[in-house]
């Protein structure tokens, strides 16, 4: 299954995602890969494959959730990067 352009921009738009030309070509060939890799999947032969193990049936590695004190509302106050009191600058966890 392959998509289109026109298809393509109609997804982003939903999304309310503006794409110029360059990116709306990135995001054809990426989504298309995408779809190409999952249509690989079809060739497999998996009737003797046993069904996914959901995360509930298997012990969670993660940290025990503990309730903490929060820190005082001045020190997170004190924090405020602009000087407003309702907005807070994070660092970015995230590249474009």
């Amino acid at each position: 299954m392959k998509l289109d352009r026109d298809e393509v921009r109609a997804i982003a738009l939903e999304g309310r995602l503006s794409l110029t030309d360059a990116e709306l070509e990135g995001a054809v060939r990426y989504i298309n890969n995408f779809l190409d890799m999952v249509d690989r999947f079809k060739e497999l032969d998996l009737k003797d494959v046993e069904p996914f193990a959901f995360a509930e049936s298997v012990e969670c590695p993660l940290r025990e959730d503990v309730v903490d004190v929060f820190p005082d509302r001045e020190e997170i106050l004190a924090a405020r990067s602009d000087g407003t009191e309702s907005l807070f600058r994070v660092p970015r966890i995230m590249e474009e």
